[in-house]
């Protein structure tokens, strides 16, 4: 499990004493905010709140805050509705915003000789990122993998949530939480994690105990799937978007059809990064978790399992975190898809 974050936001909360405070959890993307909330009852984390809203077009690109007046906003009216009384935020940077990546060394280097060859490696100076590494001892030689955020970015959300009135407690790169919460819930397993989002899709191949390796498939996420249905069938974007959760209704037949072509896109690219990264790191994948909107497709578990051979689900958060009895059944599915990198970022401090 990966248990270093970036050295600027150490845990402040003493959770003996947090009580019914608890944390929110801020999962920030281009096409929707997800807040999730997690309280101390009766000694016990238990998520007692989840909660996603549309994000403002243009408000946040590729991970970068574009307007920050309009997403002060935008999240002002999603708390609103999620009324509660916690200060305390975790919050996830997305992947475009850190870089990850590695280097082998003969020996466990030193502090400065990690943070010479960070230097070295970087589009950045030093000391204009946080950064964060962990290393990991093979057979002949150390992995040394590290992390690195652009100080400004990091504060720029820092200020966001100061703003807000609200306290930051972590502030940490999103795989990071998904991948510790997914290892605590299913062991120590080689992985794909595929986080299947409005604008992208992207792909966290990991070891039995680290990420070792991502890709970004772009042009690949839902929002090209919505496109195709409106420019096909002539519709608004509610009723594609109800075409894409339920593409049985009004029976288009003409749907199917564009469903199957895109799942099919999407599985080539699928196939042919695990090829080239299984060859590349000499693994062989045991799982596919599915999270984000995607993941919501009918039968796209089964579909990905009896094309890839790769036993592929979505992740059962009850399996490790407990829910509050006012939680919808029906509503679990979103949480554990759409809401599992908010509900990951708010356990991050009880795992």
């Amino acid at each position: 499990m990966i248990k270093k974050f970036f050295p600027r936001f150490q845990s402040i909360i003493d959770k003996s004493k947090l009580g019914k405070k608890g944390i929110l959890a801020f999962d920030l993307g281009s096409y929707s905010i997800k807040i999730a909330e997690v309280q101390i009852i009766k000694g016990e984390p238990i998520l007692t709140n989840f909660v996603r809203g549309r994000t403002y077009k243009n408000v946040i690109i590729n991970g970068i805050i574009n307007d920050f007046q309009y997403l002060l906003s935008n999240i002002q009216n999603v708390l609103d509705v999620f009324r509660s009384n916690t200060k305390i935020v975790n919050l996830s940077l997305p992947y475009d915003l850190v870089i990850f990546d590695s280097f082998k060394s003969s020996h466990i280097p030193n502090e400065e000789e990690i943070k010479t060859k960070i230097n070295d490696e970087i589009p950045y100076k030093i000391e204009d990122v946080y950064y964060s590494y962990y290393i990991i001892p093979k057979k002949d030689f150390y992995q040394i993998f590290y992390l690195v955020a652009k100080k400004e970015i990091i504060e720029q959300y820092e200020t966001l949530i100061k703003t807000l009135e609200y306290q930051a407690n972590n502030i940490d790169a999103d795989f990071v939480n998904l991948h510790n919460l997914i290892e605590v819930i299913y062991g120590e397993k080689t992985k794909v994690i595929v986080d299947w989002g409005d604008s992208k899709i992207k792909l966290l191949f990991c070891e039995k105990e680290v990420p070792i390796y991502s890709r970004e498939l772009f042009n690949l996420g839902m929002k090209n799937l919505r496109k195709d249905i409106i420019k096909n069938l002539k519709v608004d974007v509610d009723t594609a978007e109800a075409l894409i959760v339920n593409p049985e209704r009004d029976n288009h037949p003409e749907v199917k059809k564009i469903y199957k072509n895109y799942i099919k896109e999407v599985l080539d690219e699928l196939e042919t990064t695990i090829k080239f990264v299984t060859g590349k790191f000499n693994l062989t994948i045991e799982n596919i978790f599915l999270v984000g909107g995607g993941a919501n497709i009918p039968n796209i578990g089964e579909i990905l399992n009896n094309s890839l051979k790769i036993n592929t689900q979505t992740i059962d958060l009850k399996k490790f975190v407990k829910f509050s009895d006012n939680f919808d059944p029906d509503y679990t599915k979103i949480v554990n898809t759409q809401g599992a990198i908010a509900v990951a970022t708010a356990m991050r401090d009880f795992i």
